[in-house]
């Protein structure tokens, strides 16, 4: 979809060689975890490379105690990035309605409100920025209180992309969760994807 991502890598255990700089976030990666922060599955701000090693072989150890079921693929070691405001960027067909498209307040504080809007997809880019003038939360985005401004045109073309998954017949649902919207741009730190079953 073009839309821009953390640098990262998959890793198996600690030990292995790291390419994207310090310091990083560690996720576990398993198709049967979609939800890592409950399952005890991320740790933010690894500044070295013995804390990468720490973090990766106690995180595998611990998810494999905890939820013995799940297949784990490893670890996902993303470069840290920062942003002004964590934003959600979803997608699902809905049976009802049809392919939707949404967008609204991001990060752990998504499942508290905050605000979102929804439309039917694909949609415009004039749609999508319609999308964001909509969500009140978004202010701190358009410089609230002297603060800097984020890249909303930036932000717009995100969700016009992931609209265009109403094109991918065999995608249920999509996901960004969260997409950091930066003074320049944005990047996506954390996504799901859901494809039809066959």
């Amino acid at each position: 979809l073009g839309i821009p991502f953390a640098a990262s890598q998959v890793m198996q255990n600690g030990s292995e060689a790291l390419t994207t700089g310090f310091p990083v976030a560690v996720k576990i990666l398993s198709a049967d975890i979609p939800h890592k922060t409950e399952a005890g599955g991320v740790a933010l701000g690894v500044p070295d490379a013995a804390a990468l090693k720490t973090a990766v072989d106690g995180m595998m150890t611990r998810i494999h105690r905890a939820l013995p079921q799940a297949k784990l693929d490893g670890v996902l070691v993303q470069r840290m990035e920062q942003g002004i405001a964590e934003v959600i960027v979803g997608f699902r067909r809905d049976p009802d309605a049809g392919p939707l498209v949404m967008v609204g307040v991001g990060g752990i504080l998504a499942e508290l409100g905050g605000g979102h809007a929804v439309r039917l997809a694909p949609v415009s880019l004039d749609t999508a920025r319609e999308m964001i003038d909509e969500v009140a939360a978004f202010a701190v985005l358009r410089g609230y209180r002297n603060k800097p401004k984020g890249d909303l045109d930036a932000l717009a073309r995100v969700v016009q992309a992931m609209s265009n998954l109403a094109c991918a017949e065999n995608v249920e649902e999509a996901e960004i969760n969260p997409l950091l919207v930066k003074t320049d741009g944005v990047v996506a730190v954390d996504a799901l994807l859901s494809l039809k079953k066959q």
